[in-house]
This record gives C-alpha cells, sequence and structure tokens, in this order.
C-alpha cells in the first residue's frame, strides 16, 4: 500500500528499523498531553513522505486556508534536530495571513530517513544532499500544489532558520528563479564555536577527524535526553521563553520516533564546509532573491559576525537585529518573535507576494 499525493504513488517499506523509518502518518502521530491550542495541530494539517532519488525517504506536512486561495506557499526549513510539529503555532500564523506553510524534514531528523544504526546520531552526508532533496521536493510536490486554475502560479517565500538557513541561502544562490523572497532566523552561516579559529585550520582539523571518527559523537556528545532537565544548561541557550523552549522536548519525550542527540564529527565536518562556502563573497553577490535577515543578540550558537557580513554582501539584503533574542528566534517570547514575524509581513508587502499570483 502507498501514500498517494500529487498523483504519485509513494510505495512504503516494510520492516524498516527505526533508523529507516519512513514518515508516519497521521494515524500513529503521538501528541503530548495538554498542549496549548496554539501548539497543537491545526485543522487541515496532512502528513506525506517520498524518496528522493537516492531512494531515501523524506516526511514533509502541509496546510493551506480553509478557504479561498493562498497568496503564496511558505517553505518552511528547520534548524539542526528539529522536525515539523514543532512549527504547529508557525502554521496558525500563516493561515491567519492566508499563507500556505509546508514543512521539511531533513533526512536524519524528525520523521525522514536517519543515517546511522543509532538513530540518535546527527550524521550528515553532506549539505549538497540536502540542497537536492530540497529541490526535488520543491519540483515534484510544491510547484504542482503551486497552481490554482482559476488564478495562475502561486509565488513561493522561503522561511529558514539556522541550519535551514544555511541551506536554503546555497539553494537561492543555485536555482535563482524559484522564491519571490526568503526571510532567515538566525541563519548558520558560522559556527560560534569556531569563531576565533583561522577557517583553513578548522576545516583541516574537523576533516582530519571526520576521516579517522566521522561518525562518532562530538566531545560529550551524547543520545537525546529532556534539554529541560533541571540539571540541563541550555534551557536559556534557545529561548527565553519558558513555554515554547519546552515544546521541542515535549514532543521528543512523548513520541521517540522524533529524538535526535548530538552531532558526530562528521557532521560538524560538513556543517563547516557549507559555512565555508556560504562566506564566499561573490557567491552572495549572484542571490538576487529578496532576502530578510535576522540575527540574535543573545545567541551562542552562529556567529553574528558572519551574519552581519552575508546581509552587506546579498544585494538589497535587509538584516534586523534583535538584542534580546537567543537562537531560536521564532521560539522566543512575544515582543521577539511578533518583531521578526512583522518584519515578515512588511518583506511580503514590499516586493508585492500578495500580488504576484500570476495567470498562465
Amino acid at each position: 500500500m502507498g501514500i498517494k499525493f500529487a498523483d504519485k504513488m509513494v510505495p512504503e517499506k516494510k520492516n524498516w528499523r527505526l533508523i529507516r523509518n519512513p514518515a508516519r502518518i497521521d494515524s500513529m502521530t503521538i501528541e503530548p498531553p495538554s498542549l496549548e491550542p496554539r501548539f497543537q495541530k491545526p485543522a487541515g494539517w496532512r502528513w506525506h513522505s517520498f524518496k528522493n532519488p537516492h531512494g531515501e525517504i523524506l516526511r514533509f506536512g502541509t496546510v493551506a486556508p480553509d478557504h479561498g486561495i493562498p497568496d503564496a506557499i511558505v517553505i518552511m526549513l528547520p534548524g539542526l534536530s528539529e522536525f515539523g510539529e514543532k512549527y504547529y503555532e508557525l502554521a496558525h500564523d500563516m493561515l491567519k495571513r492566508n499563507l500556505s506553510l509546508w514543512v521539511l524534514d531533513w533526512r536524519g531528523q524528525g520523521k525522514s530517513g536517519r543515517y546511522l544504526d543509532n538513530p540518535h546520531k546527527r550524521h550528515s552526508a553532506g549539505f549538497n544532499r540536502d540542497i537536492e532533496d530540497l529541490h526535488y521536493f520543491l519540483m515534484e510536490y510544491v510547484k504542482h500544489a503551486a497552481v490554482h486554475p482559476n488564478v495562475g502560479r502561486i509565488p513561493l517565500v522561503m522561511l529558514g532558520h539556522s541550519m535551514g538557513g544555511n541551506i536554503g541561502l546555497r539553494y537561492l544562490h543555485r536555482h535563482p528563479e524559484m522564491f519571490a523572497c526568503a526571510a532567515f532566523s538566525a541563519p548558520m552561516i558560522g559556527i560560534r564555536a569556531f569563531g576565533a579559529l583561522p577557517r583553513w585550520f578548522s576545516l583541516a582539523v574537523s576533516r582530519m577527524v571526520s576521516i579517522l571518527a566521522g561518525r562518532r559523537y562530538v566531545p560529550g556528545g551524547e543520545d537525546w535526553r529532556p534539554r529541560m532537565s533541571p540539571d540541563s544548561r541550555s534551557q536559556d541557550v534557545l529561548s527565553g521563553d519558558p513555554v515554547r523552549n519546552a515544546i521541542h522536548d515535549s514532543w521528543s519525550a512523548c513520541d521517540p520516533a522524533l529524538q535526535v542527540g548530538n552531532v558526530t564529527f562528521g557532521w560538524v565536518y560538513e556543517a563547516l564546509i557549507s559555512c565555508a562556502k556560504l562566506q564566499n563573497k561573490k557567491l552572495l553577490r549572484h542571490i538576487r532573491t529578496p532576502c530578510l535577515l535576522s540575527l540574535a543578540g543573545q545567541d551562542r550558537l552562529v556567529d553574528p559576525k558572519k551574519i552581519r557580513m552575508v546581509a552587506r554582501a546579498i544585494p538589497g539584503a535587509r538584516l534586523i537585529e534583535l538584542p534580546d533574542s537567543h537562537h531560536e528566534i521564532l521560539m522566543e517570547r512575544d515582543e521577539i518573535r511578533d518583531r521578526f514575524l512583522a518584519a515578515f509581513d512588511e518583506m511580503l508587502t514590499a516586493h508585492e507576494i500578495r500580488e504576484k499570483v500570476t495567470p498562465f
């Protein structure tokens, strides 16, 4: 039996181990108890899965306004270890704006396939593969849905967080025609822990370690455990809002298929390579998609200097700085999160997204 979507039948493979488990559709979703309505699945949300050209399973979720035609389709690109359920609140926000939201679980996290025998280890086969997965997803699924028989093509808007911002920016360089505009929450242009080291040195050492021990956890790395536990020091690293900060762990504790531990040496090496590519000003000058970049003033994970550099290098890009924000801007306190969403709305207005539904 397969999953029918967009006139394609995706076969479900039997007897997958957890590490190769294809997306579990709605009937198998386990929801945390006592979630506030804003964090619950919006009406009309659907889960789907597909195989990429390498035969790997990826999951994505979609929701659209229940009446009328959306003004745009927003493609949410999550950060490291994240999953679609974490962005249900954002989905509610987009629906209020008459926007559709699609969110893709990257391979290695969420309910997409994992890389290693230990499904908790966040490994990578290279960010180029993620860019390829994104392009396949857009060409085979999103673009078909972004056409309405009465009005023509509906514009696409990118919204990327952290690692998703890294992949998204590199995608815009390769495929400048795909998105009408793009917004990024604390994009991972550089990793703060490596900021004081020469780039050549970081790449050389991480490459050597990756060759020798690429599938091992980085020092201190471990399988998933609640980051909101009393002994966890990461409470204030990601968000200053205790309710939103708990959402990731609430889902992970309730549904073990969503759990992701720390990264491997191999992931670090691939991340540093991808960051180095984005620090090339010549590449950045060829990104023509209108971009909004946001910087979190209390961010301890990504390098704010590199975000400023990218904002200066991309033609016409706008940068907003949020001095009181921690890394996960979309999981922050209302006053911070609302400022980012207001800038997102201004971007849509400035680039006349709601007027860009085009006839055939």
